[in-house]
């Protein structure tokens, strides 16, 4: 069944830069790209549900990152709902830096399982959705969506033996729009999303939440 939300729901958003989006500079606190995207639509679409939307993305965030602020972030805000987006910077970090920096994939298997299991012991009525990292392409490094996709498997892998309600398929929405509309600009740099970009992550969580 679709998420269901009411005005008490507490949504919360977590990950790197692509979810921050600038948060620290809005008033609101909810930052300026598929957060406030899909605040916006719930509260349109159904003004008296409408959930309590947070975000807690940090800019540069490794899924250790991620781990070290888990407890104040994510477990202090007793979240409904919740929301994991990262990956991203676990792989562009050491791409970009000959191997120093980010997280392999082994210790971001074991830390984001870690993480899970965190959360369903202390908040075993939060439903968990994951999404997959997005996309990591030309003019950023040519290997990254090679590198990623392992990424993307491990998310998924951890979706089928940790208590997640689904995945959000973001790279491979991604990497279909770049193939179909390659004239458009779906990031700014091969990472970070235009707002078109922003309004893809935003459409295929929706979509994905309220088909479950």
């Amino acid at each position: 069944m679709p998420l269901a939300f009411d005005s008490r729901t507490r949504l919360l958003f977590v990950g790197d830069s692509i979810t921050d989006a600038g948060r620290r500079d809005d008033p609101d606190g909810v930052g300026f790209g598929y957060v406030r995207l899909i605040r916006d639509y719930l509260r349109a679409c159904e003004p008296t549900v409408a959930p309590h939307v947070l975000n807690a993305g940090v800019s540069g965030d490794t899924i250790v990152d991620l781990a070290s602020r888990w407890s104040r972030d994510v477990i202090a805000q007793r979240p409904d709902i919740l929301s994991v987006m990262v990956g991203i910077n676990d792989v562009w970090h050491r791409l970009e830096n000959a191997g120093c920096g980010g997280v392999p994939i082994g210790p971001y298997r074991q830390v984001y399982a870690h993480l899970l299991e965190t959360t369903a012991d202390l908040l075993p009525a939060c439903r968990i959705i994951l999404c997959e990292p997005t996309v990591i392409s030309p003019p950023a490094h040519p290997k990254g969506n090679e590198e990623l996709s392992h990424y993307v498997e491990v998310v998924h892998e951890l979706a089928k033996h940790a208590r997640t309600e689904a995945v959000v398929p973001l790279h491979s929405a991604f990497a279909a729009a770049e193939k179909f509309r390659p004239d458009l600009d779906w990031t700014t740099d091969g990472v970070h999303p235009t707002s078109s970009g922003h309004m893809l992550i935003a459409r295929t969580w929706l979509e994905t939440t309220r088909s479950l």
